[in-house]
């Protein structure tokens, strides 16, 4: 679609904007396009009562035909045109309000991620107690006590005889049976 182009101004003064033909017609078009559907059904309805006037004036069927078949036809053909505009701008509308949401989730998104007031681990990164990974409870798996993996959540302090004895996987991101 065109738009407006801005035009930079002296400082003081307004802005500018360049208004071409492509955008006026697109403003018409943008203006028009809900009520394109209702005229289109208007338009329909004067063809289907055109076709029954004269369809009814008629008493041969041979001289009704053509009635039926121009303004009948042409009548379907305008309700059809009409549902498609009206889809057309449910589709629309439904596409802003989509994107307007997908917005504000990653709007929210990146607040989450910069959450400063997350609960930090309990229990630091010290080997006290003979207890150097750490665990979900009811994980499957044993991490360093700095790894992403378990930031922010509840864990438990574990040895490397829990490791083996709760037959726990070391992660995939921290390496703790290198460590």
């Amino acid at each position: 679609m065109a738009t407006a182009r801005a035009v930079s101004a002296s400082p003081g003064e307004p802005e500018r904007v360049d208004v071409t033909p492509a955008v006026g017609f697109a403003w018409l078009v943008e203006g028009i396009r809900p009520y394109l559907g209702w005229v289109l059904y208007a338009a329909a309805a004067i063809a289907l009562f055109i076709g029954w006037w004269g369809v009814s004036g008629t008493a041969l069927v041979a001289k009704q035909l053509p009635y039926i078949a121009s303004a009948g036809l042409i009548g379907v053909v305008l309700i059809t045109v009409g549902n498609r505009v009206f889809m057309t701008n449910d589709l629309r509308r439904d596409s802003g309000r989509l994107d307007r949401l997908e917005q504000m989730v990653a709007e929210l998104h990146a607040v989450l991620l910069a959450r400063t007031d997350a609960v930090a681990d309990a229990a630091p990164a010290t080997a006290a107690g003979g207890k150097p990974f750490r665990a979900v409870p009811r994980g499957t798996s044993y991490h360093l006590p700095e790894c992403s993996m378990v930031q922010g959540k509840d864990t438990l302090g574990i040895s490397r005889g829990e490791v083996s004895s709760r037959s726990l996987k070391p992660c995939r991101m921290c390496h703790p049976d290198v460590a």
